[in-house]
């Protein structure tokens, strides 16, 4: 059932014309735009695993290593610039280029209008503009980019053990036609529009046994497929196993920074709520997320505007922290986005203890 499952869905938003742009040149500093860098901190909220690929002896029992450099634990740039760039994806008119899973005939038209079409550099989505896209020979750096993250003192290594983790996209019903289309039931299930099944209120109360009765009723009249949205796991106490690992505990802290180059205010808003500077949401990072590892909280400590001293005298200096706390205000849609991402990432919605029935 999904009401036991350790994750929820943000729906996907409809790109229009309008919300696509051409893309801003790196050659040179824009004095009407934002350029400046971000010196943030992260907190370990639950215990965090950043894989090297590699293995290591602890005390005497080979562990799954943290990554390191000279020896010391570090973040990469990139680790946390995915998971942020999920967020923004997720709080904004932002596209799909690439659908999960393999291609599948029954998923063609399973998203929102515009979320297929492949952004370019004459027309672009807000998330393709931050963060960069390759379209087919032809790419586009984007405008942020993410240093690697250090500890701010001296880390404490600690050994946990995760349960094993499957394979999150497996299909199901298992048929021909379903190959390659991941869970019918779970991700894209459109029943609710052909059957009194309850509509999608009873989604989280839904059964496998229910779910396959109404569908071989159907027999072959099947809805078209829609996806539920992006798929993002909930927050909760973390779940013992038997495969140790190398993790940073609760409490751990590093720093880093997010550089920003020719940015207008609504994609630095963006940023910055995708980063939860406003101390409303908590990322999910590194491995083990289903078992509700890897929870962190990033802070501002300081910003540093590159243009300040060329900016026009009546330039508005601005609060990151504000602008993440009133991003999206100004679309409807987008604006029940983020009310949702805060509800799901902010700790406030427990995910379901392992082990319940359906989980």
């Amino acid at each position: 059932m999904l009401r036991d499952k350790p994750y929820a869905f943000v729906p996907l938003l409809p790109v229009r014309p309008e919300d696509r742009r051409e893309v801003v040149p790196h050659n040179r500093i824009d004095i009407y735009r934002l350029t400046g860098r971000l010196v943030l901190e992260l907190e370990v909220v639950t215990p965090l695993h950043i894989g090297s690929g590699s293995y290591r002896l602890n005390e005497g029992q080979i562990v799954r290593a943290f990554m390191r450099r000279d020896q010391v634990p570090v973040i990469p740039g990139s680790s946390l610039k995915g998971v942020v760039r999920s967020l923004a994806e997720a709080a904004s008119r932002s596209c799909l280029a690439q659908p999960p899973g393999k291609p599948c005939q029954r998923l063609h038209a399973a998203t929102p209008p515009g979320n297929r079409q492949p952004c370019s550099e004459k027309a672009a989505c807000i998330t393709c503009r931050l963060f960069g896209f390759v379209q087919g020979k032809k790419g586009y750096r984007g405008r942020v980019v993410f240093g690697e993250f250090t500890p701010c003192d001296e880390t404490k290594w600690v050994v946990a053990e995760l349960p094993p983790l499957e394979q999150p996209f497996k299909d199901y019903p298992r048929t021909r036609e379903n190959r390659g289309c991941g869970n019918e039931r779970l991700y894209y299930c459109q029943f609710y529009r052909v059957v009194g099944c309850g509509g999608p209120a009873h989604c989280p109360d839904c059964t496998k046994e229910e779910w396959l009765r109404w569908r071989n009723g159907l027999k072959g009249r099947l809805p078209a497929p829609a996806f539920r949205g992006r798929k993002f796991y909930l927050q909760g106490d973390p779940r013992q196993g038997n495969q140790p690992h190398e993790f940073v505990p609760p409490g751990g802290r590093f720093q880093g920074e997010v550089t920003f180059h020719n940015l207008d205010r609504e994609e630095l808003a963006l940023l910055c709520f995708a980063l939860g500077l406003d101390g409303e949401i908590r990322l999910g990072l590194g491995y083990g997320k289903p078992a509700y590892f890897g929870t962190v909280r990033l802070g501002l400590r300081e910003v540093r505007w590159y243009t300040r001293e060329y900016l026009p005298a009546k330039a508005v200096e601005l609060d990151p922290v504000e602008l993440a706390r009133n991003y999206g205000r100004n679309d409807p849609d987008v604006a029940r986005n983020v009310a949702l991402l805060r509800e799901i990432l902010s700790g406030k919605r427990r995910g379901p203890a392992w082990g319940m029935e359906g989980y």
